[in-house]
């Protein structure tokens, strides 16, 4: 299964992209408004930070689950045992951020932000109307920018000394509504679509962003708009010694969103934080 690439230039992209979200549950888009040279400035600034700054002064706080992730610290996808093999640093609007990378990553929040409500938008207006009877203005209306995790990945080089069934990040779906995630430093993205035993790589040209539905949009829709499994493999050969690095944005609802006769956006996302965090950052 190839996810579409889609030129956001084009008069139908808003059909084209969601199209390939509704078959795949994935969509890629290319010449949308954040240049690659600032994606590139974007990374190159964030691997400094990780390599060449002082992430431990930014250790997660156990009850924002603001600031940086330490390798040891890095979630289990539900259903595995090994740890995801990766550090990160998450930030919400209003949280504390390194000052080297201060104002180029508010930039991309606020531009990658915006195009994630564009894509809420081209969604509901490109399917039936029936699957949006559960909310009553329109989607992405419900987008809350201070809920909306920005979470920046960094895969570490392979030193072959990793866990037998560790790689850099477990099969899972994302908890969220949709996910904007620019394409990474370097391949190893690969979705598992419903039904499918097949893993399947998804192509992400450089400075192409790849988007994705997450649990809670396939939850208000009854499983019309899919969230789909997908992992992130180790590399070989020479690539194994390069270290990968990805940007995604989470895009969430207002907590009091109700998503279906089971959830609201607050119970669903506090249900799998309990699954995948470890012991000490688990919801109480």
């Amino acid at each position: 299964m190839n996810v579409k690439i889609v030129d956001l230039k084009e008069k139908d992209a808003p059909h084209q992209v969601t199209e390939s979200l509704v078959e795949s549950g994935f969509a890629v888009v290319e010449n949308h408004p954040i240049p690659a040279s600032e994606l590139d400035a974007f990374y190159a600034a964030w691997d400094n930070f990780f390599l060449n700054g002082n992430p431990e002064d930014y250790t997660v706080d156990p009850e924002t689950h603001a600031g940086y992730f330490s390798p040891n610290q890095a979630e289990t996808a539900k259903g595995h045992e090994a740890q995801d093999l990766k550090a990160y640093f998450q930030f919400w609007p209003g949280g504390k951020l390194p000052q080297e990378v201060h104002d180029i990553t508010l930039r991309y929040y606020d531009e990658i932000y915006a195009l994630g409500a564009d894509v809420m938008t081209w969604l509901q207006e490109n399917t039936s109307s029936s699957l949006w009877q559960a909310i009553d203005k329109p989607f992405a209306e419900y987008l809350s920018r201070a809920m909306t995790l920005l979470r920046v990945l960094r895969y570490p080089p392979l030193t072959g000394d990793e866990p037998p069934d560790a790689i850099r990040a477990g099969a899972h779906e994302d908890i969220n509504l949709i996910t904007m995630l620019p394409a990474a430093s370097q391949s190893g993205l690969e979705i598992q679509p419903k039904g499918m035993d097949e893993w399947f790589p998804v192509e992400s040209p450089p400075g192409s962003i790849v988007i994705n539905i997450g649990d809670m949009l396939q939850e208000l829709t009854g499983g019309a708009l899919p969230s789909t499994s997908h992992r992130v493999v180790n590399p070989t050969g020479e690539e194994a010694k390069k270290a990968r690095l990805t940007a995604p944005i989470f895009c969430h609802p207002y907590p009091d969103m109700v998503l279906s006769d089971r959830y609201t956006a607050e119970s669903y996302l506090h249900e799998r934080l309990n699954e995948i965090s470890t012991d000490d950052l688990k919801p109480v």
